[in-house]
């Protein structure tokens, strides 16, 4: 493959991308996520933990939106880091799984629900399995690992739905730094020092 061959090939996967973040910004169903900034505001505002799970990609999304959260000043984790708080009723539990099928979100939001915690899930498929369980189903358009096999796209495999999942979790944020009047020298003073 040539320069002009990979250049040409570079600017058609990043259209791909904003195109599929301009399908989503038309799709995405806003009294959804109107819902789910009221239940975040309202841990924010109780004090309760909120509670972030995805497993492999997925996971990378869920940390980074933690890690917002806890710069906007909620109390957050990730489910199955080294630090993860007791979950108890009534608790919020972010799900990201594109298929909505795999096993350890599927187990984790059965357990959620046993203790009497609200699930919402950012989806792919709407009548998954985790989606059956959830309280708030957010679906979001791009390529899911059940179906990454059977459709072509140039971004790779599940890229489409991580990219969107995490632009609209960071706008979420920006909709909550506003709601709430954090400035980012507050953000600044929650970052990490030492690293």
């Amino acid at each position: 493959m040539n320069f002009d061959e990979k250049k040409q090939l570079f600017n058609a996967t990043i259209n791909e991308v904003i195109e599929n973040l301009h399908k989503n910004n038309e799709l995405i169903d806003f009294e959804k996520i109107e819902q789910f900034l009221e239940l975040l505001i309202r841990s924010y505002t109780n004090n309760r933990m909120v509670f972030i799970y995805g497993a492999g990609r997925s996971g990378f999304i869920g940390r980074t939106f933690t890690q917002r959260l806890m710069h906007l000043g909620f109390k957050a984790c990730f489910v199955s880091d080294t630090v993860t708080y007791r979950y108890k009723a009534n608790e919020i539990l972010i799900i990201i799984s594109g298929s909505g099928e795999t096993t350890s979100p599927l187990a984790i939001t059965k357990k959620a629900k046993e203790i009497g915690g609200k699930v919402v899930l950012l989806t792919a498929n709407p009548l998954s399995s985790i989606a059956k369980l959830s309280d708030l189903i957010i679906q979001i358009e791009g390529k899911s690992k059940d179906k990454a096999t059977e459709s072509k796209t140039l971004a790779p495999y599940t890229s489409l739905f991580d990219i969107s999942t995490l632009a609209i979790l960071d706008t979420i944020g920006g909709i909550i730094m506003k709601i709430l009047g954090v400035s980012e020298s507050e953000i600044d003073k929650r970052h990490a020092s030492i690293e």
